[in-house]
């Protein structure tokens, strides 16, 4: 013996079908509204990341400007340092003269340039220092960012 069931109704199927529609509708509208939001959350979290690696970037180069400089600062306090003893040298009235201004030469010089390589080595220190803390500070935010648009 076989059950029977009984036929729908046509109001009631096309009510389900009606509500399935609208489900799936809604659904894909979901969907869209939600994949159109992950876009511009990406937009703007790469021109966000952008903006930080120019402003990470710019403050190396500054920083590596400024090194740079005292190096080449430093080249010309020892250029300028040689030239004017090499200029005492040949005005020495003797061999014995010429030698005691050789000695305060090296002796000034070596001098100098100690606290010279001091001065640049802080500097280099110092660039490094805001270079690193530049480029954790945006290493941090653009992670923030990634958190927040997850």
């Amino acid at each position: 013996m076989t059950k029977t069931t009984k036929p729908a109704k046509p109001i009631e199927t096309a009510a389900n079908r009606a509500k399935a529609a609208i489900k799936d509708a809604a659904a894909r509208e979901f969907l869209a509204d939600q994949a159109d939001s992950a876009q511009d959350g990406a937009a703007e979290l790469n021109e966000q990341s952008a903006a930080q690696a120019e402003k990470a970037t710019v403050s190396m180069i500054a920083s590596y400007a400024s090194f740079t400089q005292s190096l080449i600062d430093m080249t010309a306090a020892n250029l300028t340092h040689a030239f004017s003893t090499v200029e005492k040298v040949a005005a020495a009235k003797s061999p014995t003269d010429a030698m005691k201004i050789q000695a305060a030469f090296v002796r000034d010089s070596s001098k100098a340039n100690v606290e010279r390589l001091q001065e640049v080595s802080a500097i280099a220190r110092s660039a490094m220092a805001q270079a690193t803390a530049t480029a954790r500070a945006a290493a941090e935010k653009a992670l923030a960012q990634t958190h927040k648009a997850a």
